[in-house]
C-alpha cells in the first residue's frame, strides 16, 4: 500500500467509427433532369464512441453495378461519381453522413436496352482521426430511362406569294438529344392561321433530314394536324454533356389559294420516340 502516488496511468479507449445501414436516393428510383444534373443522395448513420469529432471525413461513390472496377471505378459521369461527404444532424456519439452526386442527364439507365438488369449502388467509407475506419453499402436503385429533346429555331418561310412555295429554300429546327438513350421524333402540327378566317393547312408543310425542293422532294414527309408523323434522325445516346448530340430537321410549304396575304402562324410538336 502506498500513501500517496507521484505518476497517475491514463488509459484511452480507441473505437473505429461503426457505418450503419446505407440508402442511395431514399431506395427510390433515380429520375433523371433534361439536360442538366440531378442531385441524388447516398444516406445512412455513424457512430464513433471516441464522440462526433473524431469523425474525420466520409467519401462515396455511386456507381452502376456492372461498371469495371465495381466501388473502385474511375469517374465518368455515364456511370460512375465519386465524391466526398458532410457529417450533419450530429448528437451524441452519433451522426448523419451524406453524401451528393450531381448525376448528368446522360447516365446510363438501367431499367431497360443495353444495362437492363444491372442497378446503381451506393458504397460510403467512413474514417476518423486515428484512421480507424469503416464502410457500408446501399442496395441498388434503377436509374430510369430519360426520353428527351429541345427544339431550337422558329421555322420562319419568310414572305410567299399565294400558289407559290419554297421551291429550294428550307426553313431549319435544330433538335438537341437531352435525354440518356438514341432517339428518333415524332411531328404533329396545327394549321396555320391568321387569327381569323384564313388557314393554311398543316398538310401544305414537307420536312426531311437533309436540304430539298419542295416540288421535287421524293422522301419529304408530310405533316399532319391528325397523327404523328415518324422521322428518323438518329440521335445517338450523349456520352458527354458538351458539345450536345444534334440534329437539324429541314422545312418547306406550299401556300394555297385563297389564303389571306398576311402573316400566319402555327405550332409543330416534336415529340422523342425509341427508334
Amino acid at each position: 500500500a502506498y500513501d500517496s502516488y507521484v505518476n497517475i496511468p491514463e488509459l484511452t479507449l480507441k473505437f473505429d467509427p461503426v457505418v450503419g445501414a446505407i440508402s442511395l436516393n431514399s431506395g427510390a428510383d433515380i429520375s433523371l433532369l433534361p439536360g442538366t444534373t440531378t442531385p441524388v443522395f447516398a444516406t445512412g448513420t455513424v457512430t464513433d464512441f471516441n464522440g462526433v469529432a473524431d469523425l474525420a471525413f466520409a467519401t462515396s461513390t455511386i456507381y452502376r453495378s456492372g461498371v469495371l472496377g465495381g466501388a473502385a471505378c474511375t469517374p465518368d459521369n455515364n456511370d460512375c461519381y465519386v465524391s466526398s461527404c458532410e457529417f450533419v444532424s450530429c448528437s451524441g456519439s452519433s451522426c448523419e453522413v451524406q453524401c451528393r452526386a450531381d448525376i448528368f442527364f446522360h447516365a446510363d439507365p438501367t431499367d431497360a436496352d443495353a444495362f437492363e438488369g444491372q442497378e446503381w449502388l451506393a458504397f460510403v467509407e467512413v474514417e476518423d482521426q486515428s484512421e480507424g475506419y469503416d464502410f457500408g453499402s446501399a442496395p441498388g436503385v434503377e436509374l430510369s430511362t430519360l426520353r428527351a429533346i429541345d427544339v431550337v429555331g422558329a421555322i420562319d418561310y419568310g414572305a410567299l406569294e399565294v400558289n407559290a412555295n419554297t421551291g429550294s429554300f428550307n426553313a431549319s429546327t435544330s433538335i438537341f438529344n437531352f435525354g440518356n438513350v438514341e432517339a428518333d421524333i415524332e411531328i404533329t402540327g396545327t394549321d396555320l392561321s391568321d387569327g381569323a378566317s384564313s388557314i393554311i393547312p398543316a398538310e401544305q408543310q414537307k420536312f426531311a433530314t437533309t436540304t430539298f425542293n419542295y416540288s421535287g422532294c421524293v422522301g419529304c414527309a408530310l405533316l399532319s394536324d391528325s397523327a404523328p408523323v415518324e422521322l428518323d434522325i438518329d440521335l445517338s445516346k450523349p456520352a458527354v454533356d458538351t458539345p450536345p448530340v444534334t440534329d437539324e430537321v429541314y422545312w418547306g410549304i406550299e401556300i394555297p389559294f385563297g389564303v389571306n396575304s398576311v402573316p400566319h402562324q402555327g405550332i409543330n410538336v416534336f415529340t422523342p420516340i425509341s427508334p
